[in-house]
């Protein structure tokens, strides 16, 4: 019985888990992104934790949503320069991130859990250098 319920749980949550090319694969070759005129170009990724893994994280750009992550996800979207709040939108705890983005930038925002007793879903802003390492193996 217990293996049984080990198999179940490790299925779910290798279900939770972003799938497709890395984005390692997916830029080798390709021309480097950049912004259009008079946008900001913005990556989003999510660490590969077990905490919270169970859930798909809705992102949300000034309370629209832009995309979703799995753990070990990313995404990448254009907006408008301005005062911007990025957050998820998942049921438990989120903490956003308030960002004055400029034409023609490119930011780098990570998605990470934290938390004891409570689960909180962290949105920070990443250098560039952290940031690719980082992404290399996201898909």
């Amino acid at each position: 019985m217990r293996f049984i319920l080990s198999v179940f749980v490790f299925l779910i949550l290798a279900g939770c888990t972003a799938t497709g090319p890395t984005y390692s694969e997916k830029i080798s070759g390709a021309p480097e992104l950049k912004p259009e005129p008079g946008k900001a170009l913005i990556y989003v990724y999510r660490l590969d934790q077990i905490r919270g893994s169970g859930l798909s994280s809705p992102f949300l750009d000034n309370g629209k949503q832009v995309g979703a992550l799995n753990r070990g996800g990313y995404i990448t979207f254009q907006t408008d320069p301005g005062k911007h709040e990025f957050r998820t939108d998942v049921y438990v705890v989120d903490e956003p991130l308030e960002l004055d983005v400029a034409e023609g930038k490119t930011y780098y925002l990570k998605i990470f859990t934290q938390g004891v007793w409570r689960m909180v879903f962290n949105t920070v802003l990443v250098p560039e250098d952290e940031a690719l390492i980082e992404l290399r193996e996201m898909r």
